[in-house]
């Protein structure tokens, strides 16, 4: 009888909480996190630390208590940025960046180089090759030693001879960067937990004239873990609710796995982790990653059939656990899982159209609700 009186405390909590759930404070996040003064939120001018400081005052305003004093797990990792006027000229012929050539660690594409038929390497080691259609920004601070860079142009701005080559690519090599990972919660009626996750980095510039906003990937993400922190705040919640925001995801998970190595929590009393990386749009429903393992696989058939009754998704697709996201170091310590969504409309991946404006937001407050019902599984 206890249990069953315990579980409709909960139904009704987060019936309660759901009432207060809308998309207009995430898009407000969201707007902060992807403006230009947060300059791409990587190693560039420090626009982690700036948003860092930005969600850690917004943690406190709404409520939730610190993991850690000031709300920060320091840790560092070695990194890149590409900071100052960026140019590359070609016989005289000036390029754009990023439209017409983009940056990235030699080590990640000595294949390419190899295989372009149009290939130059520079005095300090730099590389320029040729490419029939540019890659998606990998950014180069996710190389983790120093080593030249390479340069990829569209082959159709190629000469057949270059006679000359000016290439100004200010990049700099951190040893050591320090950053943080930004955590509280909100104390429930239990002990046992409820950890909801999202990495608040991003890709930085390509020098001052390209900023990657970052607003899918993975301004909302943090913005719909915001705002079931602030939601949580506002009514005490069954079970503990723990929220972390992860730095250097995208120099290789960084920030998630230095929590995992150095935990603030006890992840035995973790019920389940639930990670939300790339939020907009979701017009071809969410994916499931990690649902179909044993400690999981309960998760994914409720939130489906919850869904299956209610028609909010068109899809709740199913995926193996891949060490695509944060949700990973935490694997083998609870129930982690990691939500996406799938189909736009949102501005593109790593790239600086990927802007708050092209972020569609229309199917948030139903994807919110499933959601918010995985945090009240047994």
């Amino acid at each position: 009888m206890k249990k069953i009186s315990f579980f409709f405390l909960l139904v009704l909590s987060v019936f309660n909480l759901l009432q207060a759930q809308d998309s207009t404070y995430a898009r407000q996040i969201i707007r902060q996190l992807s403006s230009n003064k947060m300059f791409g939120r990587g190693a560039c001018y420090q626009g982690d630390s700036i948003a860092a400081a930005y969600l850690a005052a917004e943690m406190k305003r709404i409520g939730v208590l610190p993991l850690q004093v000031n709300y920060y797990q320091r840790f560092c990792y070695n990194c890149y940025s590409i900071e100052g006027p960026i140019s590359l000229k070609i016989n005289g012929k000036e390029l754009q960046p990023y439209s017409q050539f983009r940056v990235f660690p030699t080590s990640r594409y000595e294949k390419k180089i190899d295989e372009s038929s149009w290939k130059k390497q520079l005095k300090d080691g730099t590389w320029i090759f040729g490419v029939k259609a540019l890659d998606t920004y990998g950014p180069i601070v996710g190389d983790p030693r120093p080593n030249p860079i390479c340069i990829q142009v569209l082959d159709s701005l190629l000469p057949k001879r270059a006679k000359k080559i000016e290439a100004n690519i200010p990049v700099h090599y951190h040893n050591n960067y320090w950053t943080q990972n930004v955590v509280g919660y909100v104390k429930g009626v239990v002990d046992s937990m409820i950890v909801f996750t999202a990495h608040y980095d991003h890709c930085g510039t390509m020098g001052d004239g390209v900023i990657f906003h970052g607003a899918h990937d993975n301004a909302s993400g943090v913005a719909a873990v915001m705002d079931l922190a602030r939601i949580a705040a506002q009514k005490k919640p069954y079970y503990t609710m723990v929220f972390m925001f992860f730095s250097g995801e995208e120099s290789g998970l960084k920030g998630s796995q230095y929590a995992a190595e150095h935990p603030l929590i006890d992840y035995s009393r973790v019920k389940l982790l639930c990670n939300i990386d790339m939020f907009c749009g979701g017009d071809e429903g969410l994916m499931f990653f990690n649902a179909k393992s044993d400690n999981t696989k309960g998760f994914y058939n409720q939130i489906k059939q919850l869904n299956d009754q209610n028609k909010v998704a068109v899809e709740i697709r199913p995926r193996d656990n891949r060490p695509n996201s944060d949700h990973w170091w935490f694997s083998d310590k609870c129930p982690s899982i990691y939500l996406l969504t799938m189909g736009g409309p949102y501005g593109g991946y790593h790239d600086p159209a990927d802007s708050c404006n092209s972020c569609g937001l229309s199917h948030y407050n139903n994807y919110m609700r499933l959601i918010m019902h995985l945090a009240k599984l047994d």
